[in-house]
């Protein structure tokens, strides 16, 4: 097959484990004797020199990654939105391929998946992970909302009346199939079938992970000598709930409980919150348990797992399904976490991780006092937690039936 991918980001230039799957689906393709083209946005592309040819980075993004600025709405959309329809269209002239697969969705516009399905009818595949179908896009979340300030919101009325009376005809006028859709939960396709967003028919296929990296670091594991050495990798936004961590390990302290408990956070996010991370971290004065890591190369994170023992899942929000939980299990790390969204579908509590209610910090301390004064405990979970991964979560299933559902939408 001639497939052409169709992501918001792409490595080295990604958010999250999501974009790196993309990358590793290619690769597993491409060793199959499939061929591919990944048209990609121009994020970070500045600072990067491409060495693949079958990487095209070209498409822009509906808005600034961290910072929403509206005037770029009227001044420069309907260009971009020109470029990133001239983009897809000079791609599939010079790839011909046999379909498309649009990976990643969020923050950019629907306009170019909807000129995808225009261009080749029935050969669109959509791999779902997020819940852009159902959500407004950047541009109607920033208008939809109020400022502020009063006085403000008042002199925006305009230009939010306008704006919003823009995208409302945009939406309408450009309307999506979905013919061919795979949720990667099961969560994700009944909470979108549920909106009315999804066709009937669309599949769930699981995210996946190559365990064997994370299986060698495991092996490498340092023993606690009575510690526990808590990490949480992924993006540091606000409903991933990293505070609650931080809060957790507060209220250790304050009982005289957090003796031998370390904190590990590895990644990056909005500057905003990261700066509230670090002032809470001041404010609960829990410096001597808590470090940042900030963002580390891919290759490196299997590593950083080997030398912790308990992974935390903060997040506060219906997650489709965590790739970072399954990179822990199978390093071997027990799992802390909140069985939210399509994660319900992979934590057991007390069978293959602990879990706690979401944003509730004195859980979760609970939970973290359970595991460092059950070191048997620990073990166990970890052991189950792994299983779980190899049984269910693998790279190769996933590529599997990817691989089997685009040869059936093909064929």
């Amino acid at each position: 097959m001639r497939i052409l991918f169709v992501s918001n980001l792409y490595p080295p230039h990604s958010l999250g484990g999501w974009e790196q799957n993309c990358q590793e689906i290619t690769n597993h393709l491409r060793q199959r004797g499939h061929h591919y083209q990944v048209l990609t946005s121009r994020y970070g592309a500045d600072s990067h020199t491409e060495t693949d040819h079958a990487i095209t980075r070209t498409l822009y993004l509906e808005a600034d990654i961290n910072y929403y600025r509206p005037s770029e709405f009227f001044l420069r959309r309907p260009k971009r939105e020109r470029a990133n329809r001239n983009a897809l269209r000079k791609t599939l002239d010079t790839f011909q391929p046999d379909l498309i697969y649009i990976w990643g969705m969020w923050n950019l516009s629907r306009e170019v998946a909807y000129w995808a399905e225009q261009w080749m009818p029935g050969r669109v595949a959509y791999a779902v992970a997020d819940y852009w179908l159902m959500e407004p896009d950047t541009h109607e979340a920033y208008w939809d909302q109020h400022a502020r300030h009063s006085c403000l919101d008042i002199l925006m009325m305009p230009a939010r009346w306008i704006a919003l009376r823009m995208l409302k005809r945009r939406r309408h006028a450009h309307p999506l199939e979905l013919e061919h859709v795979a949720c990667v939960s099961e969560f994700v396709r009944t909470k979108l079938s549920k909106a009315g967003v999804l066709p009937h028919g669309a599949r769930v296929i699981y995210n996946g992970i190559d365990p064997r990296p994370f299986g060698n670091a495991a092996g490498r594991r340092s023993p606690r000598n009575g510690c526990l050495r808590l990490i949480y990798t992924g993006a540091l936004v606000r409903h991933k709930g990293v505070h609650t961590a931080i809060e957790a390990l507060g209220l250790l302290k304050e009982h005289g409980q957090a003796t031998g408990v370390s904190l590990t956070l590895v990644g990056g996010g909005h500057p905003d919150y990261e700066r509230h991370l670090h002032e809470r971290v001041t404010a609960l004065a829990v410096h001597e348990h808590v470090s940042f890591r900030g963002r580390v190369p891919r290759e490196q994170v299997a590593d950083i797992l080997a030398n912790h023992d308990v992974f935390l899942f903060t997040s506060t929000y219906e997650e489709p399904i965590a790739r970072s939980v399954m990179e822990a299990m199978a390093a071997g790390l027990a799992v802390i976490g909140t069985a939210v969204g399509g994660q319900a579908e992979m934590l057991e509590d007390d069978m293959n991780a602990l879990v706690y209610p979401p944003d509730d910090a004195s859980e979760l301390a609970d939970r973290i006092l359970r595991l460092r004064d059950q070191p048997s405990l620990c073990v166990r979970l970890a052991q189950a937690g792994r299983r779980t991964v190899l049984g269910r979560f693998t790279l190769e299933r996933m590529v599997n039936e990817i691989e089997t559902w685009l040869e059936e939408i093909v064929s």
